[in-house]
């Protein structure tokens, strides 16, 4: 492969669980593994339930997944972390889930975070890049490269998304530090749905919003945002 082409993305679909039946998320994990999908994003901390609960139904989704050669990119926060008994220095209970990707909602900004990305278990802490601030400051502590990727945020609402150019911007920076990102793209098909009952698509760019497909981004991963794409 030449040095400047780029490498082909990693492809990716959302679930939400908490809205859909084993059986549906099999069927859809089928298809998207058949069509050379390889990661799931899904949000941790809107299923409902106690301790043990969310951590068999995490248990199970991630055995699925990883039948279908998937990896799981589950979307935390500090609440989470509580609940489940998780702290920055100790995030054992996710290798016991079988999670993959660790995605913050919000990072702690501070040297918490190189803690966290330096984890003993190959666990990837993904990042928003809404934090660049967190991404330097981290690099700058000590933080490992290699254990820690970026994704951009979906956004349900009209004319809240970041344009393109920011979106690159983001990106370049990203991959002269060797950083990998990913951006959501959204879905037009009907019978879709994200984490929210909203109806205007879940893109990282407004550009993007209303269509199919959305490859001028320098990135390394795209997502489905809305589940259930076909």
């Amino acid at each position: 492969m030449k040095q400047n082409q780029l490498k082909k993305p990693i492809l990716g679909v959302s679930l939400y669980p908490e809205q859909e039946t084993m059986k549906e998320i099999e069927g859809y994990l089928t298809m998207a593994s058949h069509y050379g999908f390889t990661k799931i994003f899904t949000s941790m901390f809107s299923v409902p339930g106690t301790k043990e609960e969310v951590f068999d139904h995490f248990k199970n989704f991630c055995d699925l997944a990883h039948k279908h050669g998937m990896k799981v990119s589950g979307d935390c926060n500090t609440a989470f972390f509580k609940k489940m008994g998780a702290s920055e220095s100790d995030i054992s209970i996710f290798k016991e889930m079988e999670i993959d990707i660790i995605r913050m909602d919000l990072p702690y900004f501070d040297q918490r975070d190189v803690t966290l990305i330096n984890n003993p278990y190959n666990i990837t802490i993904e990042l928003s890049s809404c934090m660049i601030q967190a991404i330097r400051m981290a690099l700058e502590n000590g933080a490992n490269p290699k254990n820690f990727s970026i994704c951009h945020n979906f956004y349900p609402e009209r004319y809240t998304v970041s344009d393109l150019e920011s979106i690159r911007s983001i990106n370049k920076e990203l991959a002269t530090l060797g950083i990998p990102s990913a951006v959501f793209i959204s879905s037009n098909e009907d019978n879709t749905h994200g984490s929210w009952p909203v109806h205007d698509g879940l893109p990282t760019v407004e550009d993007h919003r209303w269509i199919p497909e959305a490859d001028h981004i320098l990135l390394n991963g795209v997502k489905a945002g809305r589940s259930f794409v076909s």
